[in-house]
């Protein structure tokens, strides 16, 4: 995507507003009151209503500004939050999404837009009295696509369409004083401070100082009177011409009060006296003799007649409102200057950039150790620190907070709990822990797959929690930890655990055990990550289909990653999932076997023994003496078994201690070489499945080394010495 494509831009935008719409309704049901909330809703419609009006999307403009309207109503207090609004906002920014991704609609698409309008209105009936899109002048529009609402014609008009060109947000003070035989012309003013109402976000307060004592009250006069703020794209000659019918009978004042395009050093916007003499209320002069009294000024200025309350009211409620405003606008001006957006393919190039550097270097400081040159290798030390530099500031760039990931869950838990006829609360934590984009975006399947598992296998019935005496709602919790170079994720739940004997059976059955082994209990849970097994008789439209935690595994190993099952019957169950911060650019210990050289990863190397100085056990297994235990070990070059003949001598060999989710090894190597820094390469569709390594590196001269995938050498060693 480039800067020159905005439906690129806008697309990226709108994808963004929509997770905040659906994150803001999903909380919306746990705190139906909260305005906040409500607030963020209607924002992120208006927001992508408005950036739609401007790219000329009709289709897009039509549907989101009925609903757009729906929590206009809400936010305003004519209207409260229900249940209905919530469920038809939910899927209103599905349809969104449908619209954007083919804004050519076909009929089915088109329909579905029609039913959630028309459920809108039916649950708010005020909605049916908004009016039609306005695009601006015919000449404006001739030559564009005519306007097709999704749904019937009552659709009111997109903010700043009337000016016809973007601009940026103005705030006017409106001042209508309606004469009083206005009804008599069959003029209505509601119907104008709705129409103003339609154009961007209003405060209304309504004024009854003209109201006459009942005697003297005619019914088919207007006595009321308004003070108007309104912040809008459109311009003034656009508010100007909600008046134009009415302009004989009223008196209309309107002045700009606060712009986007102002310079303010700070929020602070008028004092109370001068809004009072801006509104040609009060003469400075009675303001300052006021203020000399050193009584609250407002106070005063009612006391001695000058004023009502309802006009002081009006001036603080217009102070207060335009500082907010400017509030948030400096916090946006901010929130832009410290960070931009930058499309990830360029990031990706960016890391991948930063390999090639490292790998280079890699090059010239062997040249330099060969040729002895102080000057070269001074040269060389000074770019490995700066490309090291370079190398963080990238992989910092690439790094996104989980929240990213788990977001996307309520939405996901919500609907599934409802289709299962579950009660489940979720529980996020650690969710400003920090991972790879590309990590997190591989571990999305995988993520999907162990929830919806938790969700269908783990948490009970309500009626079932009850007779075992737990709460009629489910907990699932998903948390993530760093754990060194590492992320600990933990999806656990408090349902029915796992019933160890018939995993025992299933796999009996299925000729993954003879039935006379000894495991340990997370050896039987890891069971259910064999191929195809699965203890549940009939498949569900959420799983047990036999395809289930062997590809999570396959998908999460595939990450250099692990995981492991901890449960508990009748407590619950947790799923551990160990993921590298980052696959870009990895540090690790080169070694070498005979002529193949392999690279660690230096998160898994605890030390390195000389081999010819550790006592070894007699035993079957290869074992030695470790800091007071017995420390299983292999020989990587019969692991491997690639024309590797061992010479039996063993004076010069090293092991290098591992480790990884608990378990300790030791790898036996004829060298160990220093620390060494690559982009790790993938070994291809051919080679992917060979077990022991995960990838590949080019070293300095050219030649290839294969990196070792720890935790399955450790997994391995801990069930069957090689």
């Amino acid at each position: 995507m480039s800067a020159s494509d905005p439906m690129g831009t806008f697309r990226e935008e709108v994808g963004e507003l929509l997770d905040r719409l659906e994150s803001a309704l999903i909380r919306l049901e746990e705190t139906l009151d909260d305005p906040e909330l409500i607030d963020e809703a209607f924002r992120s419609l208006h927001t992508i209503k408005g950036s739609g009006g401007m790219l000329g999307l009709h289709e897009l403009v039509s549907f989101t500004h009925t609903v757009e309207a729906a929590f206009a109503l809400v936010r305003d207090g004519h209207e409260q939050i229900s249940e209905s609004l919530i469920e038809l906002g939910l899927q209103a920014k599905d349809q969104i999404a449908d619209i954007m991704a083919s804004p050519e609609l076909d009929d089915e698409t088109r329909s579905e837009g029609d039913r959630i309008l028309a459920q809108l209105r039916a649950v708010y009936p005020a909605l049916e009295s908004a009016r039609p899109p306005h695009t601006g002048t015919s000449e404006a529009t001739a030559g564009s696509p005519s306007i097709k609402p999704i749904g019937s014609a009552d659709i009111g008009r997109a903010d700043g369409d009337h000016a016809g060109t973007a601009r940026g947000e103005t705030t006017f003070r409106i001042q209508f004083a309606p004469k009083p035989r206005l009804f008599r012309v069959g003029a209505n003013p509601i119907l104008l401070l709705k129409e103003l109402r339609e154009l961007g976000e209003t405060v209304i307060i309504g004024l009854m100082d003209r109201l006459p004592v009942l005697d003297e009250l005619d019914p088919e006069a207007c006595y009321l009177r308004w003070d108007i703020l309104l912040t809008t794209e459109a311009d003034e000659n656009a508010v100007r011409d909600v008046f134009i019918f009415v302009e004989g009978e009223a008196e209309i004042f309107i002045e700009e009060i606060d712009s986007e395009n102002l310079e303010e050093s700070d929020i602070d916007y008028k004092r109370i006296g001068e809004i009072l003499v801006s509104r040609g209320l009060v003469t400075p002069e009675e303001v300052q003799q006021a203020v000399n009294e050193k009584q609250y000024l407002g106070d005063v200025l009612v006391e001695k007649g000058l004023l009502t309350n309802e006009q002081i009211d009006a001036a603080l409620q217009e102070q207060q409102y335009v500082r907010r405003r400017r509030e948030t606008r400096q916090r946006a001006a901010a929130e832009s200057q410290q960070s931009i957006k930058v499309d990830t393919e360029k990031l990706d190039a960016l890391v991948n950039l930063v390999g090639e550097f490292v790998a280079e270097h890699a090059t010239l400081s062997r040249i330099s150790a060969d040729l002895g040159d102080g000057r070269l290798t001074s040269v060389s030390e000074r770019l490995e620190a700066l490309i090291r530099e370079v190398r963080d500031v990238a992989m910092d760039l690439h790094m996104v907070p989980v929240e990213m990931l788990f977001s996307t869950y309520r939405r996901l838990i919500r609907d599934l709990s409802r289709e299962l006829g579950k009660e489940v609360h979720l529980e996020l934590d650690g969710t400003d822990t920090e991972m790879d984009k590309n990590v997190i975006e591989r571990l999305r399947d995988p993520m999907l797959h162990i929830i919806r598992n938790s969700l269908d296998h783990g948490i009970e019935q309500p009626e079932e929690r009850v007779r075992a005496g737990k709460p009629r709602e489910g907990t699932l919790r998903v948390a993530a930890s760093y754990s060194g170079a590492h992320v600990l994720i933990r999806v656990s739940d408090d349902g029915a655990g796992i019933n160890r004997e018939a995993v025992w059976h299933k796999a009996v059955e299925r000729g993954l055990l003879t039935g006379d082994e000894e495991l340990e209990p997370h050896e039987i849970y890891d069971l259910i990550c064999a191929p195809g097994f699965s203890t549940t008789e009939t498949a569900t439209n959420v799983s047990g289909r036999g395809v289930g935690l062997d590809v999570v595994r396959s998908s999460i190993e595939g990450l250099s990653g692990s995981i492991h099952i901890d449960s508990e019957e009748g407590s619950g169950t947790t799923i551990n999932i160990r993921i590298p911060l980052t696959l870009a650019i990895v540090e690790g210990l080169l070694v070498r076997v005979s002529d193949q050289h392999y690279l660690v990863n230096l998160a898994n190397v605890l030390e390195c023994i000389d081999y010819s100085t550790v006592a070894r056990h007699s035993s079957d297994r290869q074992l030695i003496e470790y800091r007071g235990s017995l420390l299983p070990f292999f020989d990587l070059g019969a692991y491997f078994s690639t024309d590797y003949r061992s010479t039996g001598d063993t004076s010069e060999k090293q092991l290098v201690v591992v480790s990884s989710d608990g378990r300790t090894v030791g790898l036996l190597v004829d060298e160990v070489y220093d620390t060494f820094q690559s982009v790790i390469k993938s070994l291809g569709r051919m080679y992917e499945n060979v077990p022991g390594v995960s990838g590949a590196v080019i070293l300095g001269d050219g030649r290839l080394a294969l990196m070792l995938d720890v935790d399955r050498l450790t997994r391995t060693e801990s069930t069957n010495s090689p």
